[in-house]
């Protein structure tokens, strides 16, 4: 390998922290917690983990020897979350629990500063000289353009699939463009579309068991007995 090509090479090239990451995505998608915004917006399958979308974006933009203390500050890892996790399997198999093991707040929840960004840009662009942009052609939901967004750079992204391309719109470009005025033309529009589903939903499912009370969600199964021990 020549000495130029070793100076363009990218930090995904030569590192990356897959296992924090890994304990990072399954952190977002914890039961019992609030799901990102973006997964709240419309159901997209295979949506990928944000601070995966974000590390992915970061490492192939900077270079290969990019401070990875700051990397992972950026990504919103504030300790170690192979640490948090071996602590979590002790307490499980103890049964002796441990007061947030982690310490710092799920990583999708940090937003770089400003600080941070003139970091991410000024590496950036060392090598090329210009503006750096992230295309994502089969962008689904948008996790890679949201979190490219968040992070100061430019974003091209698209979807062949008409659903997933206006959910693309609505995660990352509508709030650019328009900023609060989405906000308040979703909300009337939302309880418009919940009333109409309501009034036409409502005879096909069981009434509620009390006074107030709203029922979003039904599941539907079958029951199969077994033709040997009618269990």
């Amino acid at each position: 390998m020549t000495k130029e090509n070793k100076a363009n090479r990218r930090l995904i090239e030569e590192w990356l922290p897959i296992a924090k990451l890994g304990i990072e995505g399954l952190r977002e998608r914890t039961p019992m917690t609030p799901f990102p915004a973006p997964n709240r917006l419309h159901v997209w399958w295979a949506r990928r983990p944000l601070v995966a979308s974000r590390a992915a974006v970061l490492a192939s933009l900077l270079p290969a020897d990019a401070d990875r203390e700051r990397f992972l500050h950026v990504l919103g890892i504030h300790g170690n979350p192979v640490e948090a996790k071996r602590k979590i399997d002790i307490a499980i198999r103890t049964g002796i629990r441990v007061a947030d093991p982690y310490g710092y707040e799920r990583a999708f929840k940090f937003t770089p500063n400003e600080n941070d960004k003139k970091w991410l840009l000024d590496l950036a662009r060392s090598n090329e000289g210009s503006n750096a942009v992230v295309l994502d052609p089969t962008a689904g939901g948008g996790s890679i353009p949201f979190e490219t967004m968040r992070l100061g750079f430019n974003a091209l992204a698209n979807d062949l699939n008409p659903v997933a391309a206006i959910i693309l719109g609505a995660t990352a470009k509508w709030p650019v463009v328009h900023g609060y005025d989405v906000l308040s033309e979703f909300e009337p529009v939302a309880k418009e579309f919940r009333r109409r589903m309501q009034d036409r939903l409502e005879p096909l499912f069981p009434a509620s068991c009390s006074e107030g009370e709203i029922d979003q969600t039904f599941l539907f199964a079958r029951t199969i007995r077994c033709p040997y021990c009618d269990g």
